[in-house]
């Protein structure tokens, strides 16, 4: 900054305080006629700490313009290096690295061997009195284990919907992110056409990139289908409630066998080489019970079964319509052989238990979500084929 030293109708001299300004002769300020005139004119340069004032006042005059000058050409600069340091950057121009944001497989699965150590865990992650708040900690069990029948009823289904419920909304979440994904590409395409073309003479526009166009293959193979309207129908969750609800119903509230071993708690059948027989298994059947690496590997192969498998048109169809769990399981009737009082007792559970209080609930901020500018990733279906799904 420049600051003038003693009463301005009587200046004298001209301090520079605390920083001085040296000029080239070359410089050209354009608009500055006063400036440009005096640079041209020979002016010293500003070297020293103090102008001091020529006898004529003429000389006075331009100096004292000269030093005006200077100080509205600092100012501005300092507004322009103020303002650009506070612009948000302008995309395309530059790109901050940021950490990567973790997605489901980098929060790190908790294995138990029992139920003390289950209930410990629980505790500890603050996940045993979910049901007083509305932030749930992404705390992601590997397991059950497997004298989960040796506990109280009240005790097993509270432990139940406790591990539960963090590894229903990590897997909501992944389907959520391509969902999100897949609307975001689809707003940029020509809405003519529904149905989605991979050949090399298929046309795209230049506002899709190569990865996402890979994105929706990926995603058309996972579903089953390159028809825009049904993967838009497909490409969806469920209530977390729902969830709750049948896997409790189909696996005891974590106690059956084939939860314990094979960590399938929705008992989804499977023709492959990789699963349980069942115990009741009637002469001839070749079918078995799926087994998962994980609990949320099982959450996974269920999703994508009411996704993709045309037994559940009328569950998306109704999906479609309304967000409550006990409309949807109308939905199920194919689920069971029971039917309709399999759907009943799904949404017994849902009512007695009170288990749409968690469907607003929402994993805690430090689970972070993919980033917005990335294709969500897709969680291959190589991984539960040996599901019947």
């Amino acid at each position: 900054m420049w600051y003038s030293a003693g009463n301005c109708s009587n200046l004298q001299e001209i301090v520079l305080l605390p920083m001085t300004m040296k000029i080239n002769r070359n410089m050209h300020f354009s608009g500055n006629g006063h400036l440009e005139a005096e640079l041209a004119g020979g002016c010293p340069p500003m070297d020293g700490q103090i102008l001091t004032a020529g006898p004529g006042p003429a000389v006075f005059l331009q100096k004292r313009r000269l030093a005006v000058s200077a100080v509205l050409v600092l100012l501005c600069l300092s507004l322009i290096v103020v303002y650009l340091a506070r612009r948000p950057s302008l995309p395309g121009l530059t790109r901050q690295k940021t950490a990567p944001r973790p997605r489901a497989e980098k929060v790190r699965p908790i294995r138990v061997a029992s139920t003390d150590e289950l209930l410990q865990n629980l505790r500890s992650s603050n996940l045993w009195d979910i049901g007083e708040q509305s932030v749930v900690p992404p705390v992601l069990f590997a397991n059950l284990p497997q004298d989960m029948s040796d506990l109280d009823v009240a005790t097993k289904k509270r432990a139940f919907i406790s591990t539960l419920l963090p590894i229903s909304l990590i897997a909501i979440n992944e389907v959520a992110q391509e969902k999100k994904t897949l609307l975001d590409i689809l707003d940029r395409l020509d809405g003519t056409e529904d149905t989605l073309y991979f050949d090399e003479e298929a046309d795209w526009p230049e506002s899709i990139s190569a990865p996402e166009i890979d994105f929706l293959r990926r995603l058309a193979r996972k579903y089953r289908t390159n028809s825009i309207e049904k993967l838009q129908l497909r490409v969806d969750v469920v209530p977390v409630s729902l969830i709750l609800a049948q896997g409790a119903l189909e696996s005891s509230w974590g106690g059956s066998r084939f939860a314990a071993e094979g960590n399938n708690l929705f008992g989804i059948y499977t023709w492959g080489d990789r699963g349980m027989i069942p115990a009741n298994r009637a002469e001839g059947d070749l079918h078995k019970v799926a087994s998962y690496d994980s609990l949320l590997d099982s959450v996974r192969a269920y999703l994508l079964m009411i996704n993709r498998l045309p037994a559940y048109t009328s569950l998306r169809e109704l999906r479609s319509r309304t967000e409550s769990s006990m409309a949807i399981a109308e939905g199920l009737f194919s689920y069971s052989e029971r039917r309709n009082s399999y759907i009943e007792d799904v949404k017994q559970i849902i009512d007695v238990n009170e288990l749409q209080r968690f469907d607003s609930m929402e994993l805690g901020e430090n689970f972070l979500r993919q980033p917005a500018d990335m294709p969500a990733t897709i969680i291959s279906s190589d991984r539960i084929t040996n599901a019947c799904i």
